[in-house]
C-alpha cells in the first residue's frame, strides 16, 4: 500500500511510549482551484519524510492535518474552533461541551466498529481522523462541491467520508443524537477504506453498522406496515438495466428515489451474505469493484450475486454484467 493511502488513514502505529521526534517544517501546498483551503496532498506526499518509521510519519501527518485545519478555521471565521481526542481532530462551530461529546461519540463508534467487523475494519496508516462540521448545509455543500469532478445534481446528504488525499469526515451541524448514526455510517466507510469494496457492499456494510450501533436512527420504512409499499417500489424500479447501475455503483449517485432503493438493496444483500461471518469476511477482502464482487462471491461464498439478488427481488436477470458498464465504476457516495 502506497504512502498516500496510509497517509489518509487513522493510526494505531504510534508507540505508547513518548518518542522524541524531529520537527518538520511543513511547507503546505494548496489546491489553487478550490473555494476553501484544501491541501494538494500529492505535493505533500512528495515532501514527506524519507523514512518508513511509523513515529516520524505519524508526526508529519499530524502536523499537516493541524496546518490544514488552522487554514480552514481562518477561512471560516471566529465561530469555528479545533479540538482533539485520542484518535480524532475536530473543526467545528460547536460549543466546547458539544464538541467534546461529538469526539466521545466518534471514539465510541470507532471502538465498536472495529470490534463488530474483525478482519474487515482496520486502522492502517498515520495521522488522526479529521472531522469537519459546518454550521449550515450551504457551507457543507460549498465545501464538498470542491470534490465533485463534474457539475450536476447530486443526492442529498448530511455527512460523508471523503477519501481524497487525507480521508476525512464532513458533516452539517445538527443535534448530536442526529449526528451519531451519520458518524457510525461514515466511520465504517473509513475503517474499510483499505479494501476495494464495490459500492453496494461498502454502503450495505455502513448502513448495517449504522442501524446496529444507533437503533434509534433505524429507518421507519422497516416497520411491517410499510412492507407492501417497499415491495411495490422495488418492483417498479429494478429491472435488467437499473440493476447494472446498482452493481457498478452508479445508482448510489442518483438524485431520485433510485438512490434510496440502492442503499436499501445494498443493506439487504449484505445482511443476507453475512450470515456466516468468517466466510463473509473472506468475501469482503476478496471482493473487487470491477465485477461488483461476483468472482469473490462465487469463490468465497459459493453463490452467484444474481441468485442472491433474486432472493430479494424475485426472478429476473440480476447477474452483474461489467461489459455493460460503459460509464465506469463508482465507489458510492462517500
Amino acid at each position: 500500500m502506497d504512502f498516500l493511502r496510509r497517509f489518509r488513514r487513522a493510526t494505531e502505529a504510534a508507540s505508547d511510549k513518548a518518542v522524541a521526534l524531529p520537527a518538520h517544517d511543513i511547507a503546505m501546498h494548496w489546491r489553487a482551484e478550490s473555494s476553501m483551503p484544501i491541501p494538494d496532498w500529492d505535493a505533500l506526499w512528495d515532501a514527506a519524510p524519507g523514512t518508513a518509521e511509523a513515529p516520524a510519519l505519524h508526526e508529519y501527518s499530524l502536523q499537516a492535518a493541524q496546518e490544514w485545519l488552522h487554514a480552514l478555521k481562518t477561512h471560516l471565521g471566529a465561530s469555528y474552533a479545533t479540538s482533539a481526542s485520542e484518535h480524532f481532530l475536530l473543526l467545528s462551530p460547536l460549543p466546547s461541551r458539544s464538541a467534546n461529546l461529538t469526539l466521545q461519540a466518534c471514539e465510541r463508534m470507532r471502538h465498536r466498529i472495529l470490534r463488530a467487523l474483525p478482519d474487515i475494519a482496520d486502522t492502517q496508516g498515520y495521522g488522526p481522523h479529521v472531522v469537519l462540521v459546518f454550521d449550515t448545509h450551504d457551507a457543507y455543500y460549498a465545501y464538498i462541491d470542491n470534490y465533485y469532478t463534474e457539475p450536476g445534481e447530486y443526492a442529498y446528504s448530511s455527512g460523508m467520508f471523503l477519501q481524497y488525499g487525507y480521508g476525512h469526515f464532513v458533516f452539517a451541524m445538527d443535534q448530536l443524537a442526529t449526528m451519531e448514526p451519520i458518524i457510525a455510517h461514515e466511520l465504517t466507510h473509513c475503517l474499510v477504506a483499505h479494501l476495494l469494496l464495490p459500492a453496494w457492499l461498502n454502503e450495505g456494510t455502513a448502513v448495517g453498522m449504522e442501524k446496529r450501533l444507533c437503533p434509534r436512527g433505524a429507518d421507519p420504512r422497516d416497520a411491517a406496515f410499510a412492507l407492501r409499499e417497499r415491495t411495490a417500489k422495488r418492483t417498479a424500479f429494478w429491472n435488467e438495466v437499473t440493476i447494472q447501475q446498482f452493481w457498478s455503483g452508479k445508482s448510489f449517485m442518483r438524485p431520485d428515489e433510485g438512490n434510496m432503493l440502492s442503499y436499501e438493496l445494498g443493506e439487504d444483500l449484505t445482511r443476507l451474505l453475512s450470515r456466516d461471518y468468517d466466510r463473509f469476511a473472506a468475501f469482503a477482502n476478496a471482493a473487487r469493484r470491477e465485477d461488483a464482487g461476483a468472482a469473490a462471491a462465487s469463490g468465497c461464498l459459493g453463490i452467484e450475486l444474481g441468485d442472491a439478488a433474486a432472493a430479494i427481488l424475485g426472478d429476473g436477470d440480476w447477474q452483474p454484467r461489467p461489459e455493460c458498464w460503459h460509464e465506469g465504476v463508482e465507489r458510492g457516495q462517500f
